[in-house]
């Protein structure tokens, strides 16, 4: 694997997003959201609301197709931030990929030998049951703390970061294993 900004000797050694669990309520919200157009005029007959009378055959038609649209939009944004909200961690960095918007990313790095301390948080029944959780990765660089939003066994990622900057640390300046 390889990066935009991926350094000479850099080797990734995690790639990191969310964990997939964290994806089940906008898919919950989606599916229900799919169903609002066969429930509609359900819905609108116990209000004595007809839609053949108020809107033609067509009009239904756009209405459907657009609220569709509209799903599928959300689906699609949805999937993109999960996807390309990543966290790397390399043997010379940590790398966070943020997507604020469709047009907006922001990338934030700190060397391994500016980490000062990694904590790893597990919270709440779904944390606790699927084994997911933050991690807070305090930093002497630029921005002083990282988080990784909700990733899987975050305790193990904890442990690997440990281990890379240790691994940093017994190396010489400027060298790369």
């Amino acid at each position: 694997m390889r990066f935009q900004t991926q350094e000479k000797g850099e080797e990734v050694i995690l790639l990191l997003r969310a964990h997939p669990i964290t994806l089940l309520p906008a898919l919950l919200l989606i599916g229900l959201l799919l169903f609002v157009p066969l429930l509609a005029p359900l819905f609108l007959s116990l209000l004595q609301v007809e839609l053949l009378q108020t809107f033609s055959a067509t009009q239904l038609l756009l209405i459907t197709v657009f609220w569709y649209l509209i799903v599928f939009g959300y689906f699609f944004y949805k999937l993109i931030f999960y996807y390309f909200n990543t966290y790397l961690l390399t043997n010379e960095r940590i790398i966070d990929f943020d997507f604020r918007g469709i047009l907006h990313k922001e990338i934030s790095f700190a060397k391994l030998n500016q980490v000062q301390d990694v904590s790893p948080k597990v919270i709440g029944f779904f944390g606790t049951f699927f084994h997911f959780g933050n991690i807070y990765i305090q930093t002497a660089a630029e921005r002083p703390e990282f988080e990784f939003h909700s990733v899987a066994n975050p305790d193990f990622v904890a442990q690997k970061i440990i281990e890379e900057v240790r691994l940093e640390e017994a190396e010489k300046p400027g060298e790369v294993k």
